[in-house]
């Protein structure tokens, strides 16, 4: 069954570290997809993976602590001191009502749910300040709606750190691998930094893109398909979307026409 896509990404005003491209595992099949809005990602300001370290000292987590043998058994770190700090997040939102979380909604299961829940595992927040985020400054550059991915959210909160977090991790990614342990599979942390008490995710972002993924074959482009016929589906579907458009504006000036003569047509 063939699935559009939505993929958002969030620029700052500077990059937080340098970027880091992973590359497709062997048996990984890449499905053909059309990009409906010429849109270049920057990739010197988009994550894209996260790399494994182990220079921070993390303890058994308490309630697994019987289980060292166990390949499902957790670590947390040591707090020491209160960091404000920049997290790089990406994710795969098909299964989640947003990345905003939803206090009135028990049954709704968010991005920032599973967030919350693995940083308080992770040691990285309190058990005084779970369940409200105000508490630790949680702000986000920019948010999703449901079944949206992103590649590059970055989300800043004021993070209980463990002693000597960046000494020999720079670019924060074995703090984020212990979260990480702690996260589902289709959310990833790909790095922790500090940062100065004012910055803002929100206020430093100077763009967000939302890029929307048409699988080909809706349109009906085949991997058999010739570069002729691949070029005439093409052109099929982008007259189609020129005259939405035409028809979009004509509505929006029509409405406005309305509006200001308080005639309707």
């Amino acid at each position: 069954m063939a699935v559009a896509m939505a993929v958002a990404t969030a620029h700052l005003r500077f990059s937080l570290f340098p970027s880091k491209i992973s590359h497709y595992p062997k048996n990984t099949r890449r499905l053909p997809f059309l990009k409906i809005s010429p849109i270049i990602l920057s990739l010197p300001r988009t994550i894209c993976v996260s790399s494994s370290s182990t220079s921070i000292k993390a303890e058994p987590d308490l309630a697994e602590a019987e289980s060292d043998n166990s390949p499902n058994n957790q670590t947390r770190w040591k707090p020491i001191t209160k960091r404000k700090v920049a997290m790089r997040v990406g994710y795969v939102g098909t299964n989640y009502r947003g990345l905003q979380i939803q206090r009135d909604s028990a049954s709704t299961i968010t991005i920032e749910d599973e967030l919350e829940n693995a940083i308080l595992k992770a040691g990285g927040m309190l058990e005084s300040n779970y369940g409200n985020l105000h508490k630790v400054g949680w702000r986000r550059s920019s948010r999703t709606d449901k079944g949206v991915h992103s590649l590059a959210t970055v989300i800043t909160m004021k993070m209980e750190i463990p002693d000597g977090a960046w000494e020999e991790d720079p670019d924060g990614i074995a703090l984020a691998d212990v979260i990480n342990g702690h996260l589902p599979y289709n959310i990833r942390i790909f790095s922790i930094l500090p940062v100065n008490k004012r910055f803002d995710a929100r206020n430093e972002c100077i763009s967000r893109k939302y890029v929307y993924l048409l699988p080909a074959e809706v349109i009906g482009i085949g991997n058999a398909s010739s570069p002729e016929a691949i070029q005439s589906h093409v052109k099929e579907f982008r007259d189609t979307l020129q005259l939405f458009e035409v028809i979009t504006l004509l509505s929006v000036q029509r409405q406005f026409i309305e509006w200001r003569t308080g005639h309707f047509l």
